[in-house]
């Protein structure tokens, strides 16, 4: 077999998988992705790959070396086999949900992209990603937000902070986006297939110790993003327009969205 040194042109079948991936921006925190079938188990604590569609994924692992595994072992999306460009995607339908548990830590800046459809046929406000310490309120604490949610009556999605929706931008029923929350420490703003939604001052000095994808933290909350999601990736940091771009291209391309 034939070696390369790292200063040898790769031949053209390796070059074509040499991508973009999120790891390659400073700040990675989280990414999760359901088209990577070795990240998605039937159990909590890991057991076996889950490949048939419809099954429940209880552990959706990060690929972000950070180790913010996602478990749920009573309310765990389902996978769907052959979703937005014939790849594999998480379905938050009925009341699904998925956290990451991890030690407390101060966020003064963040940036979060979701590959996800929109749906309006729920509740009206439900959550695609939120964060907070476990067990308490998000989104009437001082120095806090919920990064994406859907507004259904507007058919928006939005952040939340100062107890209303914040920078939303239109959504369609049934539509895929790229969805971007962006909080520089002092400001907010979505971004949906590139679409902005107007900038709100906001300061963000807040404690996590969990994050949620679909749903709030708090029994009961009914409060589910109830539509499908494909992939999660957390920045803890105010990412450029150049490097958010890198995000947002790359997502689109692998999911087809627009």
């Amino acid at each position: 077999m034939a070696l390369y040194s790292p200063t040898s042109p790769l031949p053209v079948n390796m070059e074509r998988r040499r991508t973009f991936n999120p790891s390659r921006i400073d700040g990675l925190d989280l990414w999760l992705d359901a088209a990577d079938g070795d990240t998605l188990f039937d159990a909590t604590s890991g057991g076996n790959f889950v490949s048939a569609n419809g099954s429940a994924v209880k552990r959706w692992e990060d690929k972000s070396g950070n180790g913010k595994h996602a478990t749920e072992a009573t309310n765990a999306p389902t996978l769907v086999t052959d979703s937005k460009n014939r790849l594999s995607a998480l379905n938050f339908n009925a009341s699904k949900f998925i956290s990451c548990s991890f030690t407390s830590k101060t966020f003064t800046q963040q940036t979060i992209f979701l590959a996800l459809q929109f749906s309006t046929s729920t509740a009206n406000f439900g959550r695609a990603f939120t964060q907070t310490i476990a067990g308490s309120q998000d989104f009437s604490i001082t120095g806090h937000y919920i990064p994406l949610l859907r507004n259904a009556t507007a058919n928006q999605i939005s952040s939340y902070a100062n107890n209303a929706a914040q920078s939303a931008v239109a959504a369609v029923n049934q539509t895929w986006y790229v969805a971007r929350a962006r909080h520089s420490g002092t400001a907010l703003t979505v971004s949906l297939n590139g679409n902005l939604g107007t900038n709100f001052s906001h300061t963000l000095n807040r404690n996590f110790d969990l994050y949620r994808i679909g749903a709030h933290n708090i029994g009961g909350d009914t409060a589910y993003w109830n539509s499908i999601i494909s992939e999660v990736i957390v920045y803890t940091r105010n990412l450029t327009d150049s490097e958010s771009n890198l995000v947002t291209n790359y997502l689109n391309s692998k999911w087809a969205v627009y």
